[in-house]
């Protein structure tokens, strides 16, 4: 079953929103809830400000005889009514009767009422009185600090906030109820949650839009990529890259996309390489296994062939046999250097690290290995003197030990200077050297040949690379002589390097660690 394909930006795009939404209900709900216990906690001090103006100032009227109810409340001065925004104010005695009161009934100024709310409630909350009268045990004299409490009331479908204070008149015990409808706060309240809903919704949307097209914008070049690699997938095109667009500065993601653009063109180096490898390693195995057919064919088919002809189709066939036999063991060799290049750490310094290399390296006499190589073609008849080939001579050799196998390393030596008999003329030179110089041996094969052209030089260590000029001279080569070469030389941690001159000659410089350049071999 095939997963839903939800698109990075969109899950960026919707954490940050939801990471923002987060902070915003919490910052919201403390804002909110500080606003709510500001506003009322500002109408319970307004509430319990104005009963102790009252009280203090003795702005009440007592009634002659305990227990009587008066025949006119007492209209008190200069206090707004509960409708116009002000504090309302009933002055009760023990019985609940009406002594004193505020009003905003224009018509009957002493008749206590509230904006919207006709007739007003006598006394506001009579429940908050008989709370006190309990606490107050029937006391005659209540202690100096009076007896107070706070209520919220329903009249009318709108909420009241109520405070009730039972104070001493005379000896007489009245009740001074405050109020004042809740009706502005709740809407302050209600406009305040409507804003601060309307703002996140607003931000979040802003934010989620922003992230958006912000991630869209940033993973441009990651969809680029993926583009490319999948075209190159579809089309096995290599030299398809990302393409990259002109911007001020360059980011991580611009960095990405410079190096997958290596990486494509490493690719397509190695893709052409091995194509052309397979091409060139299919052309030279054609050749002898064409003449091995053709020799069995022709000794197949002519059973009465001379003998001596029949002979010498069986040496060619054995001859050809054995070139391809050759050619199939380098093909092996430079297959095992490769495996064992991408199978080792190419920053390895210590020639007794057994796990990293294939084999353990032992200290090998390079002078010694030169100078078997040169007695090795060069017999006690010298070939100049029998026409056989150029005059091969020995310059100069410095003693020096360096950490490899002697095998390999001769047989680099050995490639170099059959290389360098092969294409020199026989009145020339191919002359031999080992010197050392800052921790390096340095081994070069000079010789006086046909020389390398510029355009070649580039390209002689590739495998089946042979030049135009030495395609022509019939040398029996596979081409793959420098190229294992190289591979031998890069496998001791060396290098080889190539001067040439057509016509003049050519110089093949080695340069191989020396074993003081290594840590001291374990005990």
């Amino acid at each position: 079953m095939r997963r839903l394909y939800f698109p990075l930006p969109l899950r960026l795009a919707l954490l940050f929103t939801l990471i923002l939404g987060l902070a915003l209900w919490f910052f919201g709900n403390s804002v909110y809830s500080q606003a709510v216990q500001n506003q009322y906690s500002y109408l319970d001090d307004t509430l319990s400000s104005r009963a102790a103006s009252v009280r203090l100032g003795k702005m009440m009227a007592c009634s002659p005889a305990s227990g009587a109810a008066p025949s006119t409340p007492y209209l008190l001065p200069s206090v707004d009514g509960l409708g116009g925004g002000g504090v309302a104010i009933e002055i009760l005695d023990s019985h609940l009767n009406l002594l004193a009161s505020t009003s905003n009934n224009t018509n009957d100024p002493m008749t206590p009422g509230v904006d919207g709310l006709t007739p007003a409630p006598v006394p506001f909350d009579a429940q908050a009185i008989n709370k006190l009268l309990q606490e107050n045990h029937g006391a005659i004299n209540p202690p100096d600090s009076p007896f107070a409490t706070y209520s919220t009331i329903t009249y009318q479908n709108q909420h009241i906030r109520v405070y009730t204070l039972l104070s001493n008149c005379a000896g007489t015990i009245h009740f001074i109820q405050t109020a004042r409808s809740e009706q502005d706060i709740e809407q302050s309240l209600n406009d305040l949650r409507l804003a601060l809903s309307r703002g996140a919704v607003l931000v979040m949307t802003l934010t989620l839009i922003g992230v958006w097209l912000i991630s869209w914008g940033v993973l441009a070049t990651v969809r680029r990529i993926t583009r490319t690699a999948q075209s190159i997938s579809d089309s096995r095109d290599f030299s398809k890259r990302v393409a990259s667009k002109a911007l001020p500065g360059r980011d991580e993601f611009a960095e990405l996309a410079a190096t997958f653009n290596q990486m494509l063109a490493s690719l397509e180096e190695a893709y052409q390489r091995q194509q052309r490898f397979v091409a060139d390693a299919s052309h030279e195995l054609r050749a002898p296994i064409t003449s091995i057919r053709c020799n069995l064919d022709l000794l197949a088919k002519a059973p009465d062939l001379p003998a001596a002809e029949a002979q010498a189709a069986l040496a060619d066939a054995r001859a050809e046999a054995e070139r391809m036999g050759r050619l199939v063991n380098d093909l092996l060799l430079l297959a095992h250097a490769d495996n064992t290049q991408h199978g080792s750490d190419s920053t390895i310094t210590d020639p007794y690290d057994y796990k990293k290399s294939m084999r353990p390296l032992q200290q090998v006499d390079l002078d010694s290995l030169l100078l078997d190589v040169f007695r090795q073609y060069r017999p006690l008849e010298t070939r100049e003197q029998d026409g056989l080939g150029p005059q091969l001579t020995l310059q100069h050799t410095t003693p020096v030990k360096v950490y490899g196998s002697a095998d390999q390393l001769k047989q680099a030596l050995v490639a170099l200077v059959d290389n360098a008999l092969k294409y020199t003329p026989r009145e020339g030179y191919v002359t031999l050297s080992l010197d050392v110089a800052d921790n390096f041996a340095i081994v070069q094969v000079s010789d006086t040949g046909i020389g390398i052209f510029p355009d070649d030089l580039p390209h002689i260590f590739e495998r089946f690379y042979r030049a135009d000029r030495a395609r022509t001279r019939d040398r029996g080569g596979s081409g793959l002589g420098l190229a294992i070469v190289k591979s031998i030389i890069e496998a001791h941690h060396g290098s080889i390097t190539v001067e040439s001159t057509p016509g003049k000659g050519s110089i093949f410089t080695l340069r191989v660690p020396v074993a003081s350049s290594f840590p001291a071999a374990p005990r």
